[in-house]
C-alpha cells in the first residue's frame, strides 16, 4: 500500500564501509531492506546538521515501513515544518498517518502535495486509499476513476475501487470491475469474498455462494467468507449447511467469535433454541458490550420453556444496564410544544416495511390513521425493500431510509424532526434501533407489535397491550407501563388467498392436526401437548409444515422431543414448506385444526389460519409470547378454544376434533367472522391507538407544566 518516491542513491552498498557521504549511505541501505543501518546512517547525518529535512524523512520512512509509524510521524512532522513545500516530507507524513489509521490527516498531506504538484500518480494513489479508509467512498472513487482511465491503476487499487463501488450501491459495476481483476489475479481471495458481497447485494444467490468457496478455497483462514457463506445457506432455507460451514469454522479457530451467532441462528432454525441461546451465551463471555448478540440471546430466550418471567425481565435489563443506560449523558432536553390537543407527529421505526409478517399488522392501522389530528413519519431501517414497502410509503406523510445510519445519528434526525410519540415496531428483533431510543430522542417513546413483552429499556414509556396478552395479576414484569388498550392490540390486513377448501376429515375419515409455525418454536412442552392432542384423538395424525423440513438435523431436532413425549412418530407427516405466499396459504386446505406451539405462540400463522378456515388451538403462558393465541381466538369469539393449562389442551382438542359438523361450519364462516371482528376493524383500531397516543402525550404535557 505505502507508496514512497524513489530515494536515489551514488553509492554501492558493498562499499558503504568506507563512503565519505552518510546521508547517501543511508540511502543506500534504505533500498537495499537494511533499515537498521539506514537508520543509523541518518542519526550521523542530524547529529553533524546536515540534510536535517531529507534525514528526517528518510528516517520518518523507515519507520513507517518497519511498523513504528506513530513514532515517526512527530520527524515527519518536523520535517514538513522545516520545508512546508517540500513534497517528500509531505507524502511521508501522509503516509505516517495512513498507517497509523489517521486517515483524515492523511488525506490533508496528500491534498497539499497535489495542490503543489498536480497529477503526481503515487501520490493520487495513496490519497484515494487514505480516503478508502477514511469510508469517504465517494472521493475515493472518483480517484481511483482517475487512475483506471489514465490507465495507471495498480493491481492494489482494484480491490478498494470495488470496495467504493459496493459501499455506494453500484454492485453492477463492482462486479464487471472485479471479474476483470480475476482475470488477472484468478487466486486473490479478498477479491472472490468481495465479489461474493456483491453479487449477493444484486440477488444472485447462486454465484455469490460459489464466490464465497473459492475465496476459502484460495484463503481457508478468509473466515468472514464463511461467515457469510452460512447467512446465506440459512437465508435460502439450507439450515444443515449452514450448520456445516459453522462447524468448519470451529474446527479452524474456535476464537473467531462472529460464527457464534450465525451458528446460534442456524441452530434455532434446526429447532434447537435451547442450544442457540447457549451458544450465543460463550460469545456474550468474551463480548459483554455486543449488544446485538445479546439482543439474539433475549429473543430466542423468549422460544425456551424453562426460562421463568422473571429471569426474562431480568436479562432484558441487562440489556438496558449495559448498552443503553451509558448513553444517558447523550439524552437531551425535549424542545416540542406541550400543548395537549396541537397535531401530533406520530413515528413508526422499522427494519421490516416489507413483505414481512409485521406488515400485515400495520397496513389498516396506516390506512386509518386521521391525518388532521397526526402526522405520519416512518425511519425505515430496510435492507431490501420491495413491493410492499412501496405499498406503505404511500400511506406515510414523511418518509426516511435511515439504512446503514448510525444509532445515534438515528437518534439526533428523529429529535430534529421534532417527533412527540415515537414507536418501535422490531424490539430484539433483526436490525432493531433500540440504541437510537435509548437516546431519548422523543419526549413519549412506546414499544409495539414486532417483540414479545418488555424491551427493558428505561427510555420506552410504554408496552402497548390488551387485556388478553397482559391480563390482570399476569407474573409478566415490564420495564414499561403496560398501557392497555379497550381491545385487542392488533389488526390484520388479510393477505390475497385461495377460498377455503371443503374439511379434510370429511373425505378422508382422518383428523388432521397441523402447524405451519417456525422450528424454533418448537418446544419440549409443546411436542408434549400436541401428543396429549394425538393421544385423545386416536385417528388423527399431525402434519408439520417447514421451509426446513429437508433437512435431516431439523427432522431428528422436531421428531427427536416427540419421541422424548411418548408420541407415535409413525403419525407425524413432514411437509417441505414452499415459501411463495398463495402456496402456503393453500396448504392449510390440507389440516382440520392447527395447534399452537408454547411458550412463544404463533400470531402471523394463528391469523392465517383462522383466514383459511381452520380453527386453532392454543394454551394461554404466563407471557405476552404465550398468549397471542388467546388474543387473537377471543377477538374472534373463539374464545372456547384456549386452553388454560396442558390437561385441558388434549381435552380441547378432542372436543373439537369429536365435532365435524362445528368443523364444517367453522370452515364456512371462519373467514366472514374474523373479517366482521374487532381483529380486522381498521377505523376502530386507528382510533384507539390514536387515543391511547394523545393520552400518552397528555400525561407527558401535565410533566412539563410547574
Amino acid at each position: 500500500m505505502l507508496a514512497f518516491f524513489t530515494m536515489t542513491s551514488r553509492s554501492n552498498p558493498a562499499a558503504l564501509a568506507t563512503s565519505p557521504d552518510p546521508l547517501a549511505d543511508a540511502k543506500a541501505f534504505f533500498k537495499a531492506g537494511r533499515h537498521a543501518e539506514a537508520a543509523s546512517q541518518c542519526r550521523n547525518v542530524l547529529k553533524a546538521g546536515q540534510s536535517v529535512v531529507e534525514s528526517l524523512v528518510l528516517l520518518g520512512s523507515i519507520g513507517t515501513l518497519t511498523n513504528t509509524a506513530q513514532a515517526s510521524i512527530p520527524l515527519l512532522q518536523l520535517a514538513a515544518s522545516l520545508a512546508p513545500r517540500d513534497i517528500s516530507a509531505l507524502n511521508a507524513l501522509g503516509l505516517a498517518y495512513h498507517e497509523n489509521r489517521q486517515y483524515s490527516e492523511a488525506c490533508a498531506c496528500f491534498e497539499q502535495v497535489l495542490a503543489i504538484a498536480p497529477r503526481q500518480t503515487e501520490v493520487m494513489r495513496n490519497l484515494a486509499h487514505a480516503q478508502f479508509g477514511r469510508k469517504d467512498w465517494a472521493k475515493a472513487l472518483a480517484m481511483f476513476a482517475q487512475l483506471y482511465a489514465r490507465e495507471e491503476h495498480a493491481l492494489k487499487d482494484w480491490i478498494p475501487h470495488a470496495g467504493c463501488l459496493h459501499h455506494l450501491k453500484r454492485n453492477a459495476e463492482a462486479i464487471v470491475l472485479l471479474q476483470k481483476f480475476i482475470e488477472l489475479e484468478p487466486e486473490n481471495a479478498d477479491a472472490w469474498y468481495l465479489l461474493g458481497l456483491c453479487l449477493h447485494h444484486t440477488h444472485q444467490i447462486r454465484p455469490a455462494i460459489e464466490a464465497y468457496k473459492k475465496s476459502i478455497k484460495f484463503n481457508p483462514k478468509k473466515y468472514t467468507a464463511y461467515l457469510n457463506l452460512a447467512a446465506l445457506y440459512q437465508k435460502h432455507s439450507n439450515p444443515e449447511r449452514a450448520a456445516a460451514v459453522c462447524r468448519t469454522v470451529l474446527a479452524l479457530n474456535k476464537d473467531f467469535l462472529p460464527i457464534y451467532v450465525n451458528y446460534g441462528l442456524v441452530l434455532a432454525a434446526l429447532g434447537k433454541s435451547r442450544e442457540a441461546v447457549e451458544l450465543m451465551g460463550r460469545l456474550l463471555l468474551a463480548q459483554p458490550e455486543n449488544d446485538r448478540c445479546r439482543s439474539n440471546v433475549l429473543f430466542y430466550s423468549q422460544y425456551t420453556d424453562d426460562v421463568s418471567p422473571r429471569r426474562l425481565y431480568d436479562i432484558h435489563r441487562e440489556w438496558d444496564i449495559r448498552h443503553g443506560e451509558p448513553l444517558r449523558r447523550f439524552r437531551q432536553e425535549h424542545r416540542n410544544d406541550p400543548s395537549p390537543n396541537r397535531r401530533l407527529r406520530i413515528a413508526y421505526v422499522s427494519p421490516d416495511l416489507k413483505a414481512h409478517s409485521c406488515a400485515w399488522f400495520l397496513m389498516d392501522l396506516l390506512e386509518h390513521h386521521d391525518r388532521e389530528a397526526v402526522e405520519i413519519y416512518a425511519y425505515a431501517n430496510l435492507d431490501r425493500p420491495d413491493g410492499v414497502t412501496e405499498r406503505l410509503k404511500a400511506k406515510i406523510d414523511v418518509w426516511r431510509d435511515v439504512n446503514g445510519l448510525p444509532d445515534a445519528d438515528l437518534a439526533q434526525l428523529i429529535r430534529q424532526d421534532q417527533i412527540d410519540v415515537l414507536i418501535d415496531l422490531a424490539g430484539h428483533t433483526a436490525r432493531h434501533s433500540l440504541i437510537a431510543f435509548a437516546h431519548k430522542p422523543a419526549p413519549v417513546q412506546v414499544t409495539w407489535l414486532g417483540y414479545p413483552g418488555t424491551t427493558g429499556l428505561s427510555t420506552i414509556d410504554y408496552r402497548l397491550s390488551d387485556a388478553w396478552l397482559t391480563p390482570e395479576g399476569t407474573p409478566e414484569l415490564f420495564s414499561e407501563t403496560v398501557y392497555t388498550l379497550p381491545r385487542i392490540s392488533h389488526c390484520f390486513r388479510p393477505p390475497e388467498a385461495p377460498e377455503p377448501t371443503s374439511l379434510p376429515a370429511r373425505t378422508n375419515g382422518i383428523i388432521t392436526f397441523g402447524s405451519f409455525n417456525n422450528f424454533a418454536k418448537l418446544s419440549d412442552t409443546t411436542a408434549r401437548l400436541w401428543t396429549a392432542a394425538l393421544d385423545r384423538v386416536p385417528n388423527a395424525k399431525l402434519l408439520l409444515k417447514s421451509r426446513h423440513i429437508g433437512s435431516e438435523e431439523a427432522r431428528e431436532a422436531i421428531l427427536g422431543r416427540f419421541r422424548r413425549a411418548g408420541a407415535d412418530l409413525s403419525r407425524i407427516v413432514l411437509a417441505s414448506g414452499n415459501e411463495r405466499q398463495e402456496d402456503h396459504l393453500a396448504q392449510y386446505g390440507l389440516i382440520d385444526i392447527a395447534l399452537d406451539t408454547f411458550p412463544y405462540g404463533g400470531m402471523t400463522t394463528t391469523c392465517e389460519s383462522l383466514w383459511m378456515g381452520v380453527p386453532v388451538i392454543s394454551m394461554a403462558g404466563d407471557r405476552t409470547s404465550g398468549r397471542y393465541g388467546a388474543s387473537v381466538l377471543n377477538a374472534v369469539g373463539l374464545g372456547e378454544l384456549v386452553a388454560n393449562g396442558p390437561e385441558q389442551f388434549g381435552e380441547v382438542a378432542a372436543r373439537l376434533a369429536g365435532d365435524l359438523d362445528r368443523l364444517v361450519e367453522l370452515r364456512a364462516t371462519l373467514r366472514q367472522r374474523m373479517a366482521k371482528s374487532p381483529l380486522c376493524d381498521g377505523p376502530a383500531f386507528a382510533r384507539a391507538m390514536e387515543n391511547a397516543y394523545r393520552d400518552m402525550w397528555a400525561r407527558w404535557c401535565d410533566s412539563q407544566k410547574g
